[in-house]
């Protein structure tokens, strides 16, 4: 079961719930760390040491900047995952992927007041680390670095990740380091900011990214290999289908051409 925690400030954090054991998916400032504590301990009823994994979707500030603050907090044996490329990052022998739209991607989704900023805490970050500016190259770092697991390269672009059924898919296109997780038994995707979505339950691919034809590419083999029915986008709201969620994500102005054949 996937939770939506609300108020968590520049990003959608989700949280899961298998079995005994909680997965938090892209905790993005101090602010969704406090939120995640607060859902889970009055909410939930549940303690923070039942946390297993803390897991980023991509490699951005809005999407890793509370994952230490979180970590304080939980059990020891607590693990990030992150996508092998993030090894080269924290090491400084690769930059973040330079972003591309700037002002015809990023510009409009603010304007539209999908950044949920509520408190200051929700301007907190554990550090600079994630985001993507060249002069920034140095500042990955974080303090977490010997708590990390990386997906290993050699089993993506689609593999277990050890927690119930999720799987994690290799999603390049918003950034070189994308993925996104997938349960197929219940039909649950988190995209990531692959898709965002619209208050009008459609969703739509993210101008904002790194390399549009791997948008477009990336969402193509993805409609071809799973079905989902309800898509957890990294911003704006959840889009659900009883059948296949795909079809109410638009690609670039374009309605989806998905269709259900049974």
């Amino acid at each position: 079961m996937v939770h939506s925690i609300p108020d968590c400030g520049l990003a959608n954090t989700y949280l899961i719930e298998e079995g005994a054991g909680l997965m938090v998916v892209d905790v993005g400032c101090v602010g969704a760390a406090q939120a995640v504590e607060d859902y889970c301990t009055h909410t939930m009823k549940r303690s923070l040491r039942a946390i297993r994994i803390i897991a980023a979707t991509h490699f951005h500030i809005d999407h890793i900047g509370g994952i230490g603050a979180l970590l304080a907090k939980c059990s020891p044996k607590t693990t990030i995952l992150f996508h092998p490329l993030v090894k080269a990052y924290l090491k400084a022998n690769r930059p973040l992927s330079p972003m591309r739209n700037w002002f015809t991607g990023l510009l409009p989704t603010l304007i539209a007041g999908r950044f949920g900023i509520r408190k200051w805490s929700d301007l907190s970050f554990d550090s600079p680390a994630g985001v993507p500016l060249p002069f920034l190259r140095n500042l990955q770092s974080v303090s977490y670095a010997n708590r990390i697991r990386y997906l290993e390269g050699n089993r993506l672009p689609r593999s277990r990740i050890g927690f119930g059924d999720w799987e994690a898919i290799a999603a390049p296109g918003h950034t070189e380091d994308s993925i996104v997780f997938f349960n197929e038994a219940s039909g649950e995707l988190i995209s990531g900011d692959l898709i965002l979505g619209r208050k009008d339950g459609r969703g739509y691919l993210n101008r904002f990214c790194w390399d549009e034809g791997w948008i477009r590419r990336t969402f193509a083999a993805l409609t071809e290999t799973i079905r989902p029915r309800i898509i957890y986008p990294g911003h704006g709201a959840i889009i659900r289908d009883d059948v296949d969620a795909f079809k109410r994500v638009d690609c670039f102005g374009t309605v989806s051409a998905r269709r259900d054949f049974g």
